[in-house]
């Protein structure tokens, strides 16, 4: 290839064999990827945007435990507990598109620092929620606050760290404390609670987001803001509303599959979504061709092989494996007859073991190619999604731990290298908005699975159920409704009968994601085979 045609390519656009591989230069003022690495102002600029992504990831877990006072005191029926938890979940996922290409035009420590507002003030308003509606609507703006910082943290994090492999560790630091967060909510939760009222556990965000907001200006750089294309080509008005009227029918249809099983409803809320998905398609691509605005989302990212497949993956990773630590927990304490605490510390070693994969797995590869770690990472889960299946009403708990300690450990590959190959394989100007199709990407995917994997445990759970001998028609009926339904039924054998069936759904959920991943591996590695080994960065780029 000539020394001209390497000239004219766009930033971040490397090529090896036709292949474009990971590489995206830094924004104007920012730190070479070849020259000086980044500095103790950087890391200290990491820490920040941890703290600011650890309140998010604490949120998510102290509201489950909150949920039972919070329903008692708020006089909140089960279908307003739903969407006080489900809420947030729901706002966050239908803005990722929107607010990750807002964050690139706009400003990424703008749009951070915005959302970290947004975040705190509705923490606040949720601690003293007077009714389930305010705090409904308390949630739904914290999910708001949530997407507006979630795609900008990534993007300002690959400002911080150019170079391949001090971004990758930096990522890996960065999803240990959101990892950390899961950890230590319930903790902390569990402290307020007994020591406060339910609001307590959303005042722990409020001074963190304070202080994240006095100190962003001071250790946060936002190159963002050097790009010269952004400043000639403003956002296009009419992309945003398009992009939420795509997003969030579909959101809503896949979880009200798996929450009322009204198929009616999901299938005509997936189709308004899939009509206004491809209208905002067909407007990006014709707002790339054109002089006019700026494209909320650059459609050419997707050409490029490597992003592709990082985001299905991890779409189909996180349906196969996210909803089986719910089921663990239905286990612990269903079956097992673990308390709530006990429950929860049983997810502390998946949770310790996954921490230590992020932390591991950039290092790795510095010498192996992160390709070959990705699938390697998707192949490791099928042996404990094998150890998982070995559960039954009477070994306890000890196959769900150790073998969704390997699954967390195998599992974090992915999301530590392929957002880093996602970031660094597009220009530097879009980082935010690539980093907001892999948080999509994870939040469709668990929302499929449990609309997938849900389905699939009830089914086998219901037929079980039904074949069962020595049940009267009342106890049957009754177990039938879910294993947490039966727990309130008085006779002891129709409550073994309900252990030992779900017991056999979460074996079929857990062999079958194990025959999924094995597949799933053998894609990864020969379609991510192409990307180099940190250490290789330079050479492939020169």
């Amino acid at each position: 290839m000539s020394r001209t045609a390497l000239r004219l390519r766009p930033q971040g656009m490397t090529r090896t064999d036709g292949e474009v591989t990971e590489g995206a230069r830094p924004a104007a003022g920012a730190r070479t990827r070849a020259g000086s690495p980044a500095g103790p102002k950087e890391w200290l600029g990491l820490a920040v945007l941890a703290a600011a992504a650890l309140m998010t990831a604490i949120d998510t877990s102290v509201v489950l435990l909150a949920l039972p006072s919070i329903g008692r005191e708020l006089h909140a029926d089960a279908v307003q507990q739903l969407w006080i938890v489900d809420g947030y979940g729901f706002v966050f996922a239908g803005l990722l598109i929107a607010f990750g290409g807002l964050a690139d035009h706009l400003g990424r420590r703008r749009m951070a620092m915005l959302g970290a507002t947004v975040f705190g003030l509705a923490s606040l308003a949720a601690a003293f929620a007077l009714s389930p509606e305010m705090l409904i609507a308390a949630r739904a703006v914290m999910g708001i606050g949530a997407a507006a910082l979630a795609p900008s943290l990534y993007g300002l994090l690959t400002g911080l760290f150019p170079e391949s492999g001090q971004r990758a560790i930096a990522i890996g630091v960065f999803m240990t404390c959101l990892m950390g967060g899961m950890i230590i909510g319930p903790v902390v939760g569990g402290i307020a609670l007994s020591l406060w009222w339910w609001g307590a556990v959303f005042l722990i965000a409020v001074p963190v987001m304070a202080l994240v907001l006095v100190v962003f200006p001071l250790l946060v750089a936002d190159a963002s803001t050097a790009h010269p294309h952004r400043t000639g080509r403003g956002v296009d008005a009419v992309s945003v509303p398009l992009s939420l009227l795509a997003v969030l029918p579909i959101v809503f249809g896949i979880k009200e599959a798996a929450r009322s099983g009204d198929a009616v409803l999901a299938i005509a809320s997936v189709i308004v979504g899939v009509v206004f998905l491809v209208v905002f398609l067909r407007r990006q691509r014709a707002l790339s061709r054109g002089a006019g605005h700026a494209p909320l989302l650059d459609l050419a990212m997707f050409r490029r092989r490597g992003v592709c497949v990082v985001l299905i993956a991890m779409l189909l990773m996180t349906m196969l494996t996210g909803p089986l630590m719910m089921l663990d927990t239905q286990y612990f304490q269903a079956v097992a007859g673990a308390d709530p605490l006990a429950a929860g510390l049983l997810t502390v070693p998946p949770a310790l073991t996954g921490a230590a994969g992020f932390l591991t797995m950039p290092l790795l590869a510095k010498r192996i190619r992160p390709g070959l770690l990705i699938a390697a990472g998707l192949a490791l889960p099928a042996a404990g999604l094998v150890l998982m299946a070995q559960i039954t009403p009477g070994t306890g708990p000890s196959p769900l731990v150790v073998g969704f300690s390997v699954v967390s450990f195998g599992t974090s590959a992915l999301p530590t290298l392929g957002t880093n190959a996602i970031l660094g394989s597009v220009p530097a100007e879009q980082a935010s908005s690539a980093a907001s199709t892999q948080e999509a990407s994870g939040q469709f995917g668990y929302a499929l699975g449990i609309a997938v994997v849900g389905s699939l445990t009830t089914a086998v759970y219901r037929l079980l159920v039904a074949g069962a001998p020595g049940l009267d028609a009342a106890d049957r009926h009754a177990v039938s409704a879910g294993i947490d339904a039966a727990l309130g039924v008085a006779d002891p054998a129709a409550r073994a009968v309900a252990g030992a069936a779900f017991t056999s759904s979460l074996q079929v959920a857990a062999l079958v994601a194990a025959i999924a991943m094995l597949a799933l591996a053998g894609v990864t590695a020969a379609r991510l085979r192409h990307i180099p080994a940190f250490g290789a960065q330079n050479d492939v780029e020169n």
